[in-house]
């Protein structure tokens, strides 16, 4: 037996590298690696949910930099003849305009309109059969008037873009 090769050798064998989870012998990560790459992950994060929201506080109606109509957290109908009525934008940004609509037990209008540029929308209570618009677009808004008795939480949706939601709050 040589001196580098007997059972009192100073020297450590190498890892070998076919096995699965096992680096390369010589290639070691750091704790700052590891911190970059968690860094990498929480940015793409943070930047998808930016992307991906459902609102704003601008008031609606409002215009943003880019000149479109912004979605606003909530609102409260105008009434004519007993009727509340809620003017709603689907915009663009694949966002309702306002996003929550606040009424009384009673009849509601919903009187969608579609900004430039974006493309059909439509509203939806899935709850509440009668609460439902034909496709709007640019040029051809709809409305509906339906009864909500019951005071509660009522989701609505545009069917051609699921992810574009918002909610009437019955009180």
């Amino acid at each position: 037996m040589s001196a580098t090769t007997g059972p009192r050798s100073s020297r450590r064998p190498q890892p070998r590298s076919d096995v699965p989870g096992r680096r390369p012998a010589g290639i070691r990560m750091g704790p700052s690696v590891g911190r970059a790459a968690i860094s990498v992950v929480l940015a793409a994060l943070l930047l998808s949910l930016s992307l991906s929201g459902c609102g704003s506080d601008q008031p609606a109606g409002s215009a943003s930099a880019a000149g479109t109509a912004t979605a606003t957290l909530s609102v409260t109908p105008k009434i004519e003849n007993g009727v509340q009525i809620f003017d709603v934008v689907g915009t663009a940004s694949l966002e309702f305009s306002p996003s929550t609509l606040i009424a009384k037990p009673g009849k509601i209008t919903v009187n969608l309109t579609v900004e430039r540029g974006s493309p059909l929308h439509n509203f939806v209570i899935p709850t509440i059969p009668a609460a439902r618009t034909n496709y709007a677009s640019t040029d051809t808004p709809r409305s509906v008037t339906f009864t909500v008795d019951q005071p509660g939480q009522y989701p609505f949706v545009c069917t051609i873009h699921p992810n574009m939601r918002g909610t009437l709050t019955i009180s």
